[in-house]
């Protein structure tokens, strides 16, 4: 893959939401399935494509990395039933969520499961995508018994930021980028 200018540090936000008030905001993608290993390789180009050039997905060979590290539950317990995979209507990926039980990379984050990536691609964003994996994520935790999930978005994140605010999610902490 090719190099990519790297962007400037900003913050990251830890948001929480009840699992319920993302039930009673969003609509149900559709077309989900659960993720699974042999994603890998569409997995960590998405994440290239879409996420800003910045530590950790300043490179390719980190990307790749990471996306292997969840099914090798570094980051915590990989949860694939509540790790949806969006699929349009011609069977073509448009994005996924990839959840841990409790992540492990940090010791101040919230007791809960926790999303990792929350990625849909260019061409299917504002069709509902993202809020409907997020039902889908909500909806499986609610069936094993969770009542909170957290996630973390960068500050200068605008369309994501309103999306989980709009899904029930409200700040937990904010951190610096590096940290």
């Amino acid at each position: 893959m090719p190099e990519r200018a790297l962007t400037p540090s900003v913050e990251r936000i830890v948001m929480v939401a009840p699992v319920d008030a993302i039930l009673q905001a969003a609509q149900p993608w559709p077309h989900v399935r659960a993720m699974v290993p042999e994603d890998i390789p569409w997995i960590a180009a998405a994440a290239w494509e879409c996420y800003p050039r910045r530590t950790p997905f300043d490179t390719w060979d980190g990307v790749v990395e990471l996306t292997q590290s969840v099914f090798r539950n570094e980051a915590g317990e990989f949860m694939p039933v509540a790790s949806p995979v969006a699929l349009t209507g011609d069977e073509y990926i448009a994005g996924f969520v990839t959840t841990v039980f409790r992540c492990v990379i940090k010791d101040d984050l919230p007791d809960c499961p926790y999303i990792l990536d929350c990625i849909v691609l260019p061409d299917h964003r504002r069709q509902g995508v993202a809020a409907g994996m997020l039902a889908a994520t909500a909806r499986a935790l609610k069936a094993v018994g969770e009542r909170e999930v957290a996630l973390t978005v960068y500050d200068d994140n605008d369309a994501a930021k309103a999306l989980y605010a709009s899904l029930g999610f409200t700040e937990f902490l904010r951190r610096s980028a590096s940290s």
